[in-house]
């Protein structure tokens, strides 16, 4: 009897993540624009090897030892005064906890806060990892929807209420209002407040994910759901990710600090990474991340610029985007009546992929977008895949229009 045979009802539920396998990265000739990750030629080698060392030369056994689950104080007080400096956050090492990436925090908060079979209302389209995150705990996902400067609160407040009509355990949302994946807008200040009252007024509370706020390239950073809504009613996450590596798996939670110390109660690995964390505390410390952003920001506006630049022509066939106010990705839409995942094959044959719009979705019915990431690869490779891109989108769109 095989060991399918005996699999759990949720993992026989999950399907492939279409961004877990590699292959599409190291593929002869295609040039892959669906990974987000951070640009390796800009980690900070020489500066972690050096912070590494001086933690062995000073014999810093709490680096190798087991650790406290909330993370080192070291790290939680340099996240306290960075998020204090950076948006106005009035907290302290107490309302922070070392996660594991992001996605260990929204499996944490969601764990806390939604009972199991509970429903967990997320944007339309949203983070493709926190669909994956959420289903792997067993909780179900409904969409709501989105216009360009975030949730519609009349969506929300209609969602829920069919929801809660019909039975459902619902009262979390899942939002990213602050460079959004893979919208790459922000949710303007007005927009957040309306959400606000409409949490007050509806009992619900709010998993804001700001993965990539460190990383606004245009305009002002909005105020945090956390500080609109009010602290009772969100939990917020960040990530060092993108600013740091994303191999030291490094994020952080927001929150009182009752609500961290049961989330840690419900914490599995223990402590994260206790040596990342302290490696990456001791290089925070000497002030290097303040004088990283201008140029991860710099270089990655450029990057933006450059996929911006190649796409253009497709505007003149029905195409449209928002250009990002930061963050890593282009979220584009085809006209009516095309499928993404139709043509991804025919784009692959001309050597360029992408992720298929569909999976950011919590129904997966929108069928008309790509996710376009122009954060991994250097500018000749972006201008290249993107212009690869193009000349598929426009033989497909004139075809179309020909038949």
């Amino acid at each position: 009897m095989p060991l399918s045979d005996f699999y759990s009802p949720i993992a026989q539920a999950m399907e492939q993540n279409p961004l877990r396998p590699n292959w599409a990265m190291q593929r002869p000739g295609l040039i892959s624009l669906a990974y987000g990750f951070p640009d390796a030629a800009s980690f900070p080698y020489q500066e972690l090897a050096a912070a590494a060392a001086r933690l062995m030369a000073d014999r810093t056994a709490d680096a190798l030892q087991y650790g406290p689950v909330s993370g080192p104080e070291p790290l939680r007080r340099f996240l306290a005064d960075w998020v204090n400096t950076t948006e106005g956050l009035d907290v302290g090492p107490d309302n922070i906890m070392i996660t594991s990436g992001a996605s260990q925090g929204i499996a944490l908060a969601a764990r806390l806060l939604t009972p199991p079979g509970g429903t967990v209302i997320v944007e339309s389209p949203t983070f493709i990892g926190a669909l994956w995150f959420l289903r792997g705990l067993g909780i179900d996902v409904a969409g709501v929807a989105t216009d360009g400067q975030g949730i519609v609160p009349a969506d929300l407040r209609r969602v829920v209420l069919g929801l809660r009509r019909r039975g459902a355990d619902v009262s979390l949302v899942y939002t990213m209002p602050t460079v959004h994946n893979p919208g790459g807008f922000d949710a303007p200040v007005e927009r957040r407040r309306e959400l606000a009252e409409l949490a007050h007024d509806l009992g619900l509370l709010f998993l804001e994910d700001d993965a990539y706020g460190d990383l606004i390239y245009d305009g002002e950073r909005p105020p945090a759901l956390y500080t609109l809504a009010g602290r009772d009613r969100v939990i917020k996450l960040g990530t060092l990710s993108k600013l740091v590596a994303g191999g030291m798996r490094l994020g952080w939670a927001v929150a009182d600090p009752e609500d961290i110390s049961r989330m840690c109660a419900l914490k599995a690995d223990s402590a994260t990474s206790p040596f990342a964390a302290w490696v990456t505390a001791a290089y925070l410390a000497t002030g290097a991340l303040r004088e990283r952003l201008p140029d991860l920001r710099r270089m990655y506006r450029a990057r933006r610029d450059v996929m911006l630049e190649e796409l253009a022509p497709l505007r003149e066939v029905g195409c449209r985007w928002v250009v990002p106010s930061g963050g890593f990705f282009v979220w584009l839409r085809l006209p009516q009546g095309f499928d993404s995942e139709d043509i991804r094959a025919r784009a692959e044959a001309q050597g360029v992929t992408y992720l298929a719009g569909h999976h950011c979705f919590a129904d997966g019915a929108d069928r008309r977008h790509l996710r376009l990431a122009f954060s991994y690869l250097p500018d000749d490779q972006i201008r290249e895949g993107t212009r690869r891109l193009t000349a598929v989108l426009r033989a497909e769109l004139a075809a179309a229009a020909a038949g």
